[in-house]
């Protein structure tokens, strides 16, 4: 694989950095395992889907640098920033103007649902514009974040409902940053049906199939988190490269739509991809349990198929021991203390994530 070796370079921690200051890194009343800071000397941490500052509802310029500096602190290297483009049907966000649209069920008018998340990408851009973190642009830009201690965003669409059926959409997003897309968020769409009541029949639609095509062509992650069977096993069948389940829980240890099932597992391992699971306080108790669900997906599908996605800010409550001040490193701390190797720890901490990430990249779209 191209950049085999990527995973495993060494990089210098960035003058001001807290471990350099002498001060704990972590929020206050924390302190960095040191066996944790040691394995992300070397390795890429990911946080696999989040919406950090809530930056898509909320009316902020930005994700705010105090956000930047909760993931810089709790040694997390990108964040995966998701777009619900469907909050244009559902409500529960604040326009430009300060206008609140309040929860209910809408119909936007022909470019609306693209106008709103284009607007909610400037603020991804923005954000790299004043230097508060860096575009996640490639695998190689992240790296080069590293080395200058900076925080790198990933731009992404929680729900395709933002490309309105166009793939010139898909193409404009790309143009402005667009680097994953999951396909399906509380709506079934025009590309396939969702994960959650009101449950439907069907998989992929036909503008589904090429939105998938599409993205393997440009090298954009395909995230099948919200997605029902049918779509998640046509999303499979088709891809080229793995794609990712960016955040849930299992199903054998909860009865929730938003879980996968062992067989789901073993597909999604089987062809070289993630799954995520999230720091859920309604449905997880505390970090110790997360890690089981984290155990159980590394016994189904083995420890190269499983990751991190915190849904931070898209959740009302997190797990014990993550909590608002989102202790990844607590995850890490955790794994070690079951004797999990450095090595597979970094693997759940991102490295699996990266490795999907360039599988995917592996072909420069600019030359296809």
């Amino acid at each position: 694989m191209r950049n085999a070796s990527i995973l495993w370079l060494a990089f210098a921690v960035a003058a001001c950095s807290p471990e350099d200051s002498g001060e704990p890194a972590g929020a206050p009343g924390t302190f960095i395992d040191p066996r944790v800071a040691a394995i992300h000397e070397n390795t890429v941490f990911v946080d696999m889907h989040a919406h950090p500052s809530r930056f898509h509802r909320e009316n902020v310029e930005t994700i705010l640098p105090g956000e930047i500096e909760v993931y810089r602190r709790s040694t997390m290297d990108v964040v995966v920033a998701n777009i619900s483009s469907d909050m244009a049907f559902d409500g529960d966000y604040t326009n430009r103007d300060g206008t609140v649209v309040d929860d209910g069920r809408y119909k936007p008018a022909p470019g609306e649902v693209y106008a709103l998340t284009a607007d909610r990408l400037a603020r991804l851009a923005k954000t790299v514009e004043l230097g508060y973190a860096v575009h996640a642009d490639s695998p190689e830009a992240v790296l080069q974040a590293r080395e200058q201690g900076q925080v790198a965003i990933l731009p992404a669409l929680e729900g395709a409902d933002a490309l309105e059926g166009d793939i010139d959409n898909l193409y404009r997003m790309y143009d402005d940053g667009l680097r994953l897309i999951q396909l399906i968020h509380f709506r079934n769409n025009e590309l396939g049906h969702m994960q959650t009541w009101p449950y439907s029949p069907g998989g992929l639609t036909d503008f589904g199939r090429e939105v998938v095509r599409e993205s393997n062509r440009l090298g954009i992650i395909i995230d099948m988190a919200h997605a029902n069977n049918e779509t998640m096993m046509d999303i499979l069948e088709l891809s080229e490269h793995p794609v990712i389940f960016s955040h849930g829980g299992v199903r054998e240890y909860t009865d929730h739509d938003r879980a996968v099932t062992d067989d789901e597992i073993r597909a999604i391992a089987e062809r070289g991809g993630v799954i995520g699971i999230w720091p859920h306080g309604r449905h997880i108790s505390d970090v110790a349990e997360m890690v089981d669900y984290i155990e159980h997906v590394i016994t189904v599908g083995g420890i190269d198929h499983v990751g991190i996605g915190s849904d931070l800010r898209g959740i009302s409550r997190y797990v014990v021991g993550f909590d608002e001040d989102a202790r990844f490193h607590a995850i890490a701390s955790e794994l070690l203390n079951r004797e999990y190797s450095a090595a597979d720890v970094g693997k759940v901490m991102g490295g699996n994530f990266f490795r999907v990430w360039q599988a995917v990249t592996a072909d420069d779209p600019e030359s296809l």
